[in-house]
């Protein structure tokens, strides 16, 4: 029999985000989407709405983006808010129209653009403090101007949000800085999603695409080409490792677009053929298949999608130690984690790695069974539990006790 209150039979969810593309917070989000449509005996189902801003240019094509589609794919009802320019003022009666005409339960906000203008709503009208506001922090980058000062209006609109979530423990710790007061921040890494692996023949063929010999050993890195990510460190630590000898045939591919690209392939044009810029790609899940070596370079990171999808590939890891990377993965057990921002550190990791297939397959092994603690069934457990805590006790059940002392979904 359902343990489920009749006061609130489903949970509706509004969810604010700025993205053209199927984005790291996206992909967790659409996950949860599918999993808790229809609720649980603990839980109500959840329906999840997706708005977020489009602006209008001249000559492009209006034509449906990467992220709409996936969402209506998704089965989710889409809004979007016509922008005419950076802080266009007119969006605020446009988000107000379509909240109120929502009727969320909950509003959530991905990103400090839509922290800020929800922020600026619930201060102008009242009725937009009746839905609970959890903010979701996935991290800085530094990627224009306007991301920055947006970033640091952060200091002024999380604090006033009913609930904080973000990814990891030094990113909770910044936020504690920022002013977020304890009671109010939770920490919930990301999940692996559960995916068949492909075919040998075309595992085999994305290497002959990409003219790589069976022979050479396929270093990958995946990710936005920001400095955040360190891509510039990766090059030079390949060209260390290659310099230092003793080594099989090592191919970089880096997957990913960005504001650095142009400077990165401007470092990698040194190493010739040693390095492969594919440019963004939708989905490289063949490509970790393919891959020999996964490297995650990053300055900073929260809880990183790539880093679990290379566990779930079966690929083993080198990894800088940096936001959730060492409460995922353990050094020398289930992954190889150096300090951020040393070239020398991460080029010993790679000649050691690239030399020593039984050292590759004891990580890669050690990291696909630590998957276990972050799959999705976990993630949306973990979710709804916090869900559970921000909405009224008579309005959704309370968590099961066991569940509530899960580390992904308490505070720091």
């Amino acid at each position: 029999m359902s343990t489920r209150p009749a006061a609130l039979q489903k949970l509706r969810i509004l969810s604010i985000i700025e993205a053209l593309t199927v984005t790291g917070p996206v992909k967790p989000l659409l996950m949860f989407a599918g999993s808790a449509r229809a609720g649980s005996a603990e839980y109500p189902a959840v329906a999840r709405t997706v708005m977020t801003t489009r602006r209008r240019v001249v000559g492009r094509n209006d034509a449906p983006d990467e992220l709409y589609t996936a969402v209506k794919a998704a089965g989710l009802e889409y809004i979007t808010i016509q922008e005419r320019a950076a802080f266009d003022p007119g969006v605020l009666p446009q988000m107000r129209r379509a909240i109120d005409g929502n009727k969320p339960d909950i509003v959530e906000t991905h990103d400090s653009k839509s922290h800020f203008l929800f922020f600026v709503l619930r201060l102008l009208h009242a009725s937009l403090r009746r839905p609970k506001w959890i903010a979701f922090h996935h991290g800085y980058t530094r990627t224009s101007w306007k991301i920055v000062l947006y970033q640091q209006l952060d200091r002024l609109t999380l604090r006033h949000a009913d609930h904080v979530l973000t990814l990891c423990r030094p990113f909770a710790q910044d936020l504690r800085h920022r002013g977020v007061a304890l009671r109010n921040l939770s920490v919930i890494s990301n999940a692996a999603p559960e995916r068949a692996a492909p075919g040998a023949g075309a595992i085999a063929n994305v290497r002959v695409t990409l003219q790589i010999a069976p022979e050479e050993c396929l270093v990958l890195c995946v990710g936005r080409l920001s400095n955040e990510k360190g891509q510039d460190d990766l090059i030079d630590a390949l060209q260390r490792t290659l310099a230092g000898g003793n080594v099989p045939q090592l191919r970089l591919v880096i997957v990913g677009d960005g504001p650095e690209r142009k400077r990165l392939e401007h470092l990698a044009a040194r190493l010739g053929q040693s390095v492969l810029f594919t440019g963004y790609l939708a989905d490289p899940w063949t490509l970790f298949h393919a891959a020999d070596i996964f490297v995650l370079p990053s300055h900073s990171e929260g809880s990183p999608l790539v880093m679990f999808e290379a566990m779930a590939a079966g690929v083993p890891i080198v990894a800088a130690a940096v936001g959730g990377v060492p409460e995922t993965l353990v050094d020398s057990e289930s992954g190889l984690l150096v300090p951020p921002r040393n070239p020398a550190a991460l080029a010993r990791a790679l000649a050691a790695l690239s030399r020593d297939r039984a050292l590759r397959q004891r990580l890669a092994l050690a990291a696909r069974a630590a998957l276990v603690r972050f799959s999705p069934s976990a993630y949306v457990h973990n979710l709804l539990a916090i869900y559970a805590r921000v909405m009224q006790p008579s309005a959704i059940a309370a968590p099961p006790r066991k569940a509530a002392r899960k580390r992904t979904s308490e505070a720091p």
